[in-house]
């Protein structure tokens, strides 16, 4: 417990035991959990919240109408005493709302947002950019500050590299100005809104109508309200394994300049993971002489305060062949790994649908449909899938295999994450905290 705010880190293993020259990996579960603290809901931070509208002609048909909606909606979430600036971008920048009070500009807003029309291209990292720069004055004293980036369509104006952009979202955040970004409609470049969202320490969300688009601001509202540590940061340390290039990561996390592994910040409630595959020969060779694996994680409480955790793997026993076969599993370590091998296998799905290669989806789809037979959320996903599969919907498919693969990765989890699932208690979680089956659709949608 560190100034009443507390961090649980755990490290599991898939099983207790290893084996000599088994020729299979170690499965390491890092864990960062936030318990629930009965003093945050009435004490949650100060919201500065930057909302990044897509005004180009690509949203048309309605799709501005509905970002509008979600604006104003988005706007009588706040509380009277956030902050709140609007930028709205096509091929020129406008900041449409400087940043003020909530209580103030949800009488300006929405005379504001009333005459904005479609029109010309898309300068998404310049509106961006434009909508971070709000925020900085303000970040890193006690405030949490948020870009979120609304967008229907492909960047084709001012930079355009998804590396160049994702290095300044990224250091931006470190700065405590933080990135999510929604994507509205078919159109968007999916790998670079969830990349954006991922160097940003922030969420992807995306969807097809208001209704979806309403949930994805209950979720980052949510989320932000009861966010309890930030700028989190995991250095998996073996400096043998690191030179042998033994540890594997097998999350989207990118690394900063340090080479520390980016995580999700943490809300109260929830964890975040890290899954590290070990070589399980080389951790035999490294306890008889010391730890084989510590991580040191950093992280910032809600005053902006770093703290410093370690957790070490302990000493584990070596068996033979056969009772290592016989050891039980972890649940949870199992269920997490092979939820990131089948995001695995949804991407390299998606690829195939980019190219209507329905022969090669069909044959990885009979693969995931394997690997969910012991996991009911995953099953309901592939299902999903299996339907737009069946209607050969590519547009859907490619943005769903995208947005699934990356939550089975990266997603914050419930703290009682179990196998079991039901839609219909999903919908009464935080929305931020929900597995949902489409996550391009809201879940009351799903039922």
């Amino acid at each position: 417990m560190i100034n009443g705010r507390s961090l649980e880190v755990v490290l599991d293993t898939r099983k207790e035991v290893l084996a000599s020259h088994s020729g299979e990996s170690l499965d390491v579960l890092l864990r960062l959990r936030a318990p629930k603290q009965e003093n945050i809901g009435q004490t949650r931070p100060q919201l500065a919240v930057s909302l990044v509208i897509d005004r180009s002609g690509s949203m048309g048909d309605g799709k501005l109408d509905e970002a509008k909606r979600c604006a104003l909606d988005l706007l009588s979430r706040l509380k009277d005493g956030d902050w709140i600036s609007v930028v709205i971008y096509d091929d020129q920048v406008e900041v449409l709302l400087e940043t003020m009070s909530v209580r103030v500009a949800k009488t300006l807003l929405p005379i504001r947002l009333d005459g904005i029309q479609p029109r010309n291209m898309t300068n998404l990292h310049g509106g961006w950019l434009k909508g971070a720069e709000t925020l900085a004055p303000r970040a890193g004293r006690g405030m949490v500050s948020r870009v979120i980036l609304l967008s229907d369509g492909q960047a084709n104006r001012g930079l355009l590299s998804v590396e160049g952009i994702c290095e300044q979202v990224r250091e931006l955040a470190g700065a405590g100005v933080t990135t999510s970004t929604v994507g509205i409609g078919f159109g968007f470049n999916e790998e670079l809104m969830t990349a954006i969202a991922k160097a940003g320490q922030g969420n992807s969300w995306y969807g097809q109508r208001a209704e979806d688009l309403a949930e994805s601001f209950d979720a980052e509202l949510g989320f932000l309200a009861n966010l309890v540590w930030q700028d989190v940061r995991v250095k998996p340390e073996t400096p043998l394994l690191s030179r042998m290039g033994q540890i594997n990561v097998r999350n989207d996390y990118v690394q900063n300049t340090d080479g520390l592994y980016c995580l999700p910040a943490i809300a109260q409630s929830s964890e975040v993971w890290m899954a590290i595959s070990l070589s399980m020969s080389v951790v035999i060779h490294l306890q008889d002489s010391g730890t084989a694996l510590r991580c040191i994680i950093m992280a910032k409480d809600r005053d902006g305060i770093e703290h410093e955790f370690a957790v070490s793997l302990p000493q584990m026993r070596v068996v033979s062949l056969a009772d290592y076969q016989l050891a039980p599993e972890n649940e949870l370590v199992a269920r997490r790994f092979n939820e990131v091998e089948a995001a695995d296998i949804q991407r390299e799905a998606r690829l195939f649908v980019r190219d209507r290669n329905w022969s090669a989806v069909e044959r990885l789809m009979r693969k995931l449909e394997e690997r969910a037979r012991e996991n009911p959320w995953l099953e309901e996903t592939v299902r999903y899938l299996r339907t737009l599969l069946e209607r050969r919907d590519y547009e859907a498919m490619e943005k769903e295999l995208m947005y699934s693969s990356d939550k089975l990765k990266n997603r914050v989890a419930d703290l009682d994450d179990t196998v079991m699932f039901c839609m219909s208690a999903e919908a009464v979680k935080p929305a931020f905290m929900r597995k949902k089956v489409s996550q391009g659709r809201n879940t009351d949608s799903q039922k």
